[in-house]
């Protein structure tokens, strides 16, 4: 959930970032080009910002992964979980409705 958080808050605030570049190097007025500065400034500390957070994030999940790192209180049953993906696959056909296992 975090990867695809971080992807797509960061993927448009790039793009924003490259347009505005592009638009500083062209010819334009004074006052245009101060406020594509302030777009360029404000666009690297929001930037900053998502990144601080995505890090801090990340700490934290960490932080609570190796607190509860215990082995489950129940036993696994590992026969009935062989027992169910044999019957799983046994049950299961291809696209062409053929089953993957020969009766």
């Amino acid at each position: 959930l975090m990867a695809m958080l971080s992807h797509e808050i960061r993927s448009p605030l790039h793009g924003m970032m490259g347009l505005t570049d592009a638009m500083l190097q062209m010819p334009s007025s004074q006052p245009l080009q101060r406020q594509l500065g302030m777009v360029k400034g404000c666009s690297a500390r929001l930037l900053d910002l998502v990144t601080n957070i995505m890090s801090v994030a990340q700490a934290e999940k960490m932080k609570l992964e190796k607190v509860d790192q215990r082995r489950p209180d129940t036993p696994v049953d590992f026969g009935a979980i062989v027992d169910e993906a044999c019957t799983m696959i046994g049950n299961s056909i291809d696209k062409t409705n053929k089953p993957l296992l020969k009766p």
